[in-house]
């Protein structure tokens, strides 16, 4: 009753009033519009690439009709078929779905075929507890057409993993994947040997305990220090769980060195009050508390500005902003002159700390200048009059005229001299 399995199977008049569709069929009237999509409309030749056609419907919800639709294009260039394009030779082609006398178009180009060559492969985990999540990269180069490749990851010879990677037109992707570390051996990817990997039991490792700050502003980062003990004589890759209020919050990855280490996650919390801390490693459980306070709020309290200066001169503008928020955090405070930022600075500062800020800025062309310091809630603006400065001719007449008499006057003094 679903799909083209309909039409065959359910008594329904699909040439006047019923359509099939990827689920159970609809009336033709329902149907308002068609959106085609093809994931790689420009493909190489003898690459493969997925459709969808989406139906918007009267009520609107939407359908696909993917492996129904009526598709037309130029078979010698592509051809859909379940939902899949097939690249049959170069050249370009428009390709259109129809369901129910809706239509949609896409152009779909074919170009030259894929050149694809495996360039390198990188794995740098020694040891990981069982059940974590590894990766290993692969990167791939393309001096061809758009296409794909397939890659594997081994560990002592058996696949633990596969994935497609797309290589544009002369271009390079390096692919990340990822599968479940539960067995050990060598790791290899396009027959290269990139390390032996260890799978340890969860009993190597061990939570000691965590660290947090006493209080943070919502929505503010911060960090959670874990000490983290390892029996093995090599640095080992495990996975811990962070819960706040009883929410599990946090999946984060550490690599916790060999004897033991110090990893630190970071969190930012989005209600105010005491928050719970819980951090799990397997069996083991550490908890702590913060204060969650309102929002810092960068407010600029004052600003120092010449009234005028010289064309061409430097000055100092002096800002000072006050934290008149909660917790402690950090902000940039911005100084705008004629609508162009000049400077930026960094501040961090606790509930009602003030801190003084000095810019320095040369002020170009003469006339009145906007000037504005900025923080990320406030601003103060004034008005710079920058005054035009005359040029120094030297003295009375042309430029540089006394100058040269003076010079002269020197030479003929000297000439006199020797005649002497």
């Amino acid at each position: 009753m679903t799909g083209a399995d309909a039409e065959a199977n359910m008594d329904l008049d699909f040439d006047n009033y019923w359509t099939a569709t990827d689920e159970y069929p609809i009336l033709e009237w329902q149907v308002q519009d068609v959106d085609l999509t093809v994931s790689q409309p420009s493909i190489g030749e003898g690459e493969t690439t997925s459709v969808t056609v989406e139906l918007t419907l009267d009520d609107g919800s939407s359908v696909t009709a993917t492996e129904v639709a009526d598709y037309d294009s130029e078979e010698a260039v592509a051809s859909v078929s379940d939902g899949w394009l097939d690249a049959t030779s170069i050249g370009q082609t428009e390709l259109t779905a129809t369901v129910a006398g809706e239509s949609d178009t896409v152009t779909v180009e074919v170009l030259e075929p894929p050149n694809i060559e495996f360039v390198d492969a990188a794995f740098d985990t020694e040891a990981a507890v069982a059940g974590t999540t590894v990766e290993a990269t692969a990167t791939y180069a393309n001096t061809g057409g758009p296409g794909s490749e397939t890659v594997t990851v081994l560990v002592d010879g058996e696949d633990v993993t596969t994935s497609t990677v797309h290589v544009d037109a002369d271009g390079e992707t390096a692919t990340t994947l990822e599968w479940t570390a539960d067995a050990s051996g060598p790791v290899e990817i396009e027959g290269q040997d990139l390390g032996d990997l260890t799978v340890a039991d969860p009993a190597n490792v061990s939570l000691e305990s965590i660290a947090l700050p006493d209080e943070t502003a919502q929505d503010s980062e911060y960090e959670i220090d874990l000490e983290l003990s390892n029996d093995l004589e090599l640095a080992v890759v495990d996975t811990v769980e962070l819960r706040v209020d009883g929410d599990r919050v946090a999946t984060e990855r550490v690599e916790i060195d060999a004897g033991g280490s110090t990893e630190t996650i970071t969190y930012a919390h989005d209600e105010q009050g005491t928050a719970t801390h819980v951090v799990e490693l397997h069996d083991d459980q550490e908890t702590g508390t913060l204060e969650v306070l309102p929002p810092a709020e960068f407010e600029l309290e004052a600003l120092d500005v010449p009234e005028t200066v010289d064309e061409g001169e430097r000055a100092t503008i002096d800002a000072t902003v006050t934290n008149v928020g909660g917790g402690a955090d950090d902000a940039e405070i911005v100084l705008v002159i004629d609508g162009e930022t000049v400077e930026t600075q960094s501040v961090t500062l606790a509930a009602d700390e003030s801190e003084r800020l000095e810019f320095d800025a040369t002020f170009g062309d003469a006339g009145e200048i906007d000037v504005a310091v900025e923080s990320p809630d406030s601003e103060r603006t004034t008005v710079v009059t920058v005054e035009a400065v005359e040029a120094d001719d030297g003295g009375d007449g042309m430029p540089g005229f006394t100058a040269s008499v003076a010079l002269f006057a020197i030479a003929l003094a000297v000439i006199a001299t020797r005649r002497r």
